[in-house]
């Protein structure tokens, strides 16, 4: 009983210090945000009282279907500015927003209002959002300390590894796209570096490093190669979004078509970087074990414990791509569409490309990273009897 008490205590000091931290994260983007906010766009407020909503009266005094569709709501906020030249300031507003539509505020809450002005003087505003900044800061502060304190060094490395991948992404590969570059080779160098940063950050064992990272380029090439036949083979064109649709008006020299199979490669990375090394790592264990374990007898382990994997690791995949584009099922669903015609909607046919794509990379990771590893080990092996031959004469 003692015993865990000691380590409920425990528990309960590591919860209390990853509090703490979120906690001083939150005020620290929160005051730097407000001091540093230059949106010109909107205003940070806090919204201190809430009037009852009223519909907008028409022009023509009557309301009609298509005016009842798309009717107008007002609704009279009491704020307080927290950022802008007339911080601190309490103002009475009357904002607007279409029926259905916007962010409806409650007192206490934090959000950002936005202005318009008309030609004739007017002004009209609007609540755009709401104000999470600080929130999102906060709680993802909360659950990286988690695993910092409950992981330890290997959350660490986790980390690390995700922290290198949202650069090379967001900093890297984003901007060079939108700069002109092709995506596809960008997308293969952020699966290189991304692969890189998280196997070394964690696999422990230095010397089976390669063989992780050679497996798991070797299932996303064969994802990417796979997705490649099917976009040309289901005439897929990568216009499918109104995101694509709007990205391909804005800059109209980019390749859609490449973003989408640079999104095939970029988003099976994750899940054949955790089949290759969750292979590599069940395969050391074998050979520290055993360190005569047979090469066939290895080689089947590897295949067998990949093959387990397979079945939940496919799940996960597809079910976060369905689970991604449940608004748009749902809205072809309600338009009334067969399930024909449901497959054969280009948005869902995309949603295909990259589930069909990252299950055959999972698929090709297994043999890839199982075979790679008793090519090191047979080598290894071969050298180590070489020494031993050389001692001995």
């Amino acid at each position: 009983m003692r015993g865990f008490s000691l380590i409920g205590k425990q528990v309960l000091l590591r919860l209390l210090a990853a509090l703490l931290f979120s906690w001083a994260v939150y005020g620290a983007v929160n005051f730097w945000t407000l001091r540093h906010w230059d949106s010109g766009e909107s205003l940070v407020v806090h919204l201190l009282a809430a009037g009852a909503e009223r519909k907008v009266p028409s022009s023509s005094g009557e309301d009609t279907a298509e005016e009842e569709t798309f009717q107008m709501l007002e609704r009279p906020l009491t704020v307080r500015l927290l950022t802008g030249a007339q911080k601190g300031e309490t103002h009475d507003l009357l904002v607007t927003r279409l029926a259905g539509t916007g962010v409806d505020p409650t007192p206490g809450g934090r959000y950002l209002l936005v202005q318009d002005s008309f030609e004739d003087g007017a002004r009209q505003y609007s609540i755009a959002d709401a104000f999470r900044l600080p929130a999102v800061a906060g709680i993802v502060s909360f659950t990286s300390s988690l695993l910092l304190v409950f992981a330890g060094w290997s959350g660490f490395r986790a980390l690390l590894g995700l922290g290198i991948s949202i650069l090379c992404l967001l900093w890297g590969v984003v901007p060079l796209i939108v700069a002109g570059w092709s995506p596809i080779p960008l997308g293969f160098a952020a699966a290189l570096i991304t692969s890189v940063a998280t196997v070394a950050c964690v696999v422990r064992r230095s010397r089976y490093r390669t063989v992780a990272l050679l497996g798991s380029l070797g299932g996303v090439t064969g994802g990417f190669l796979w997705g490649v036949v099917m976009v040309f083979m289901w005439k897929l064109t990568g216009l499918a979004g109104e995101s694509a649709a709007l990205l391909a008006s804005t800059l109209p020299g980019i390749d859609i078509r490449g973003v989408l199979l640079a999104s095939v490669i970029i988003g099976a990375i994750g899940a054949v970087l955790d089949v290759g090394i969750s292979i590599t790592a069940s395969m050391a264990e074998l050979v520290d074990y055993d360190p005569d374990i047979p090469l066939r007898r290895l080689w089947y382990a590897g295949m067998h414990v990949g093959g387990e994997m397979l079945g939940s690791m496919i799940n996960t995949l597809i079910l976060a791509y369905i689970g991604s584009s449940m608004a748009t099922v749902l809205l072809i669903t309600n338009a009334g569409a067969e399930i024909r015609g449901l497959f054969n909607d280009p948005y869902i046919a995309e949603e295909l490309v990259q589930s069909l794509a990252g299950t055959v990379g999972l698929l090709l990771t297994i043999p890839f990273t199982a075979s790679f590893f008793v090519l090191q080990e047979r080598y290894s092996r071969q050298s180590e009897t070489e020494k031993q031959d050389g001692k001995a004469t």
